[in-house]
C-alpha cells in the first residue's frame, strides 16, 4: 500500500496562497471601501486575480473630495473591472471638468451605459456641456444630484430629461434622489421640462430656490409617485400652487418652510389630498391659523409624526400638549432651529 507523501511546506504556502487567501479576501473585500479594495489588488497574483473574477465588487466609483478626480475617473473607466460602473461619486471633486466629461462621452460610453447613481454635488467647473456630455449614454441613470451649482442652466436640464428617462431621485439644491438646491441659473422652463420628462421621480429638492413661480410649482402634480417635496425658502408658491401638489396623494415629506404667500387655502388642500403625510415643516408661515391644524388633524392626525409650527404667529394652539391632542403620533415639534 502506498504511503501519500505529506505535503511540503512549500506547498502547504501555494495553496494557502493560491486558496486559502482569495476566498478570505473575497468575504473581506464586500465590506472594504475602494480605496482599500485596489490596495488588495496588489497584495499577491492570486489575490489579484480572485478580485478581478468579482464584477459586483467594481460596481462603485468614489472619488468624492479627491484631487485629480477628472484623470482618476478616465483612467478607471478605461479599465476593463469597471466595465459595468453602476454609481460615481465626484461630489466636491473641484477639479472635474466639462473636458473629462467629454473624453467620458467619446471615448467610455461604453463603462458608463449601466451608470443608475451620478454625485456631481459641489462639481462648479461642470457647465451644461458637461450635462450633456455626462448623460448621453446614461440612458439607465436612476439619481443624479449636482447641488450647488451656479453654472448649469435649463439647457443642461434639458438634456438630462431628454437623455435620462428613467430618474426618480433628482437633487438640483443650491444650483440632493432630484436635488436643484441653489442652482440659480433654473427658471420655470427648466423645472417645467423636469416634471413632464421625469415623471417617476420620487424625491424633489427645491430648497433655497426662489425663482420659480406658479407656472412651475403646478406641474409638480404631475408627479404621482412623488414623496419627498422641499421647497423651504418657495416664496413665489401660492395657495393655487400648492392646491395643484395637493394632487400628489403619496406625498409623506413636505416641506414648506418660509414659503410665505401660503395661507389656510393651500395647507386644507394639502390636508385634504396627502393623507399619508408623516412629516410637514410649516415654520415661518404667518399666513396659516388654527384652522389649517383642524384640518391636517381631520385628515392626517394618524400619520404626522413631524410637524414644526415655529413662527407661525397666526396658530395660537401651538404649545407641545395642544399639538399633541391634535396629532398623538407626534414626536418631532422642531425642525429648525
Amino acid at each position: 500500500m502506498e504511503v501519500k507523501k505529506a505535503p511540503t511546506e512549500v506547498e502547504l504556502m501555494e495553496v494557502w496562497n493560491k486558496e486559502t487567501v482569495p476566498k478570505v479576501m473575497n468575504i473581506v473585500s464586500t465590506r472594504l471601501p475602494q480605496r482599500d479594495l485596489i490596495s488588495l489588488l496588489l497584495v499577491s497574483p492570486w489575490i489579484h486575480r480572485n478580485l478581478i473574477s468579482h464584477p459586483s465588487l467594481w460596481l462603485v466609483l468614489d472619488f468624492h473630495e479627491m484631487s485629480n478626480a477628472g484623470d482618476r475617473l478616465l483612467a478607471a473607466l478605461s479599465l476593463s473591472r469597471y466595465q459595468n460602473v453602476k454609481h460615481i461619486n465626484l461630489e466636491f471633486a473641484r477639479d472635474i471638468e466639462d473636458k473629462h466629461l467629454e473624453i467620458v462621452k467619446s471615448k467610455c460610453g461604453q463603462s458608463v451605459k449601466n451608470l443608475e447613481v451620478l454625485n456631481l454635488n459641489g462639481c462648479q467647473k461642470i457647465s451644461d456641456l458637461g450635462i450633456e456630455f455626462i448623460t448621453y449614454n446614461c440612458s439607465k441613470l436612476k439619481v443624479f444630484s449636482i447641488y450647488w451649482n451656479v453654472r448649469v442652466s435649463d439647457l443642461g436640464i434639458g438634456n438630462l430629461v431628454k437623455n435620462c428617462k428613467l430618474v426618480i431621485d433628482l437633487n438640483l439644491s443650491g444650483c440632493k434622489l432630484l436635488n436643484l438646491t441653489r442652482c440659480i441659473k433654473l427658471t420655470d422652463r427648466g423645472l417645467q421640462m423636469i416634471l413632464l420628462k421625469c415623471s417617476s421621480l420620487q424625491s424633489l429638492n427645491l430648497y433655497a430656490l426662489s425663482s420659480f413661480t406658479d407656472v412651475a410649482y403646478k406641474k409638480i402634480s404631475l408627479l404621482i409617485h412623488l414623496r419627498f417635496l422641499d421647497l423651504c425658502g418657495a416664496q413665489n408658491l401660492s395657495d393655487d400652487g400648492l392646491s395643484c401638489i395637493a394632487k400628489c396623494k403619496n406625498l409623506i415629506s413636505l416641506n414648506l418652510t418660509w414659503c410665505v404667500q401660503v395661507t389656510d387655502h393651500g395647507i386644507i388642500a394639502i390636508a385634504e389630498g396627502c393623507r399619508s403625510l408623516e412629516f410637514l415643516s410649516l415654520f415661518g408661515i404667518v399666513g396659516v391659523t388654527d384652522k389649517s391644524l383642524e384640518a391636517l388633524s381631520s385628515f392626517c392626525s394618524n400619520t404626522i409624526t413631524t410637524l414644526d409650527v415655529n413662527g407661525c404667529i397666526g396658530i395660537k394652539r401651538r404649545s407641545r400638549d395642544q399639538l399633541l391632542q391634535l396629532f398623538p403620533k407626534l414626536k418631532c415639534f422642531k425642525v429648525h432651529s
